[in-house]
């Protein structure tokens, strides 16, 4: 027997929404299969398995918290990981001592220095979402099996404990609603997670990023020339002749230039990590939400093969198909509001990038 654990699905992810369980105990399936449909500040992911297998029990259910190392589900498969190893050892040391192989002396002796302390059963995904929420789990009461903790019971105590806030919030909001509703008719609509998320992060890199804006004026007469001979000569359906792939090589030229765009700037303030690679992101609107798929590698890219790439992943991006690995290593993102039109506008920087072209 062994877990399958939630793979790490990109940087800087650590925590995603469970948002469809496509499988069931005892259904037997192959590798390659889509097991799982999660959803990170990003996007919305599909996780495969790397194996043959049959499940015997499934751990998480729609609308848990998971992070990457988590398990899922356990199959009747022989393969087993360091991370595995890692995660049932941290298991082991909230199993109830009576099931353990720990003499009992030992435990007896343990338990005898430490009467003040309470014992905690608790999953490490688990301790992982009370430490980001500094929630203390000394103070919460487990509903699980043997009191252990569960994720619903954390949600409560915060719940219980916000209550009057929460009470006030929606109290406005639905204020809201009625005063608008009086007018004629409106409609609430919920916002996905991906598009709360986004407009936090938004709001945060305009809190937390100087945004400075430099207007220039070009005249791309002759480039659009070009796009339009290309575009007549272009027979292959899974190319799109548009500008973006152009600007793609006119800003990788200029962070050759100006190596300081292609960097980060540490937490604490005291380093910049300059970055020797040329990944460009190129932000896409869809229904789902602002979603910002990257070119890797654009330095060493043909017009040709970005206008391909590109094409590709505007593609997935609209059909919920991206994975984690297109939505990572961004060195620097392009917005481009041409189907729009307009003049000038201000782009929001996307962190930890240090500039954005608009």
């Amino acid at each position: 027997m062994a877990n399958f654990i939630l793979p790490d699905i990109g940087e800087g992810v650590e925590n995603v929404l469970v948002t469809d369980i496509l499988v069931k105990k005892g259904q037997t399936i192959k590798k390659g299969d889509i097991v799982i449909i999660v959803e990170s500040e990003k996007a919305s992911m599909e996780i495969p398995i790397e194996y043959d297998s049959t499940v015997e029990e499934i751990f998480v259910k729609s609308g848990d918290k998971i992070s990457p190392g988590d398990p899922i589900f356990k199959s009747n498969n022989n393969i087993k990981n360091d991370k595995e190893l890692v995660q049932n050892t941290e298991e082991s040391e909230i199993t109830n001592p009576e099931e353990s192989n720990i003499p009992q002396n030992m435990i007896k002796s343990n338990q005898d220095s430490n009467k003040e302390k309470k014992t905690i059963y608790a999953s490490p995904s688990v301790r992982k979402l009370a430490r980001e929420l500094d929630c203390d789990l000394n103070v919460i009461k487990g509903t699980g099996e043997n009191g252990r903790i569960l994720i619903e019971d954390i949600n409560n105590k915060l719940n219980n404990s916000q209550s009057s806030n929460v009470q006030k919030l929606n109290e406005n909001d639905n204020a809201l609603f009625n005063e608008s509703s009086k007018w004629g008719l409106t409609e609430k609509i919920k916002l996905n997670r991906i598009k709360v998320i986004t407009g936090k992060r938004l709001h945060e890199s305009w809190n937390n990023i100087p945004h400075v804006t430099q207007f220039d004026q070009c005249d791309v007469t002759e480039l659009d020339k070009i796009r339009k001979e290309l575009k007549q000569k272009n027979t292959d359906d899974n190319i799109k002749i548009s500008f973006i792939p152009f600007f793609i090589k006119a800003i990788v030229k200029t962070l050759k230039e100006l190596p300081i765009f292609n960097s980060s700037l540490s937490n604490d303030g005291k380093y910049i990590y300059r970055k020797k690679y040329f990944n460009v992101g190129v932000a896409v609107n869809t229904e789902n939400g602002l979603l910002v798929p990257v070119i890797k590698n654009s330095d060493k890219k043909s017009i040709k093969e970005i206008s391909f790439e590109l094409t590709k992943i505007i593609e997935k991006s609209k059909n919920k198909k991206l994975s984690p690995n297109d939505l990572s290593g961004g060195c620097i993102t392009i917005t481009s509001l041409g189907g729009i039109g307009g003049t000038y506008f201000t782009p929001i920087i996307n962190p930890p990038e240090v500039a954005i072209l608009g």
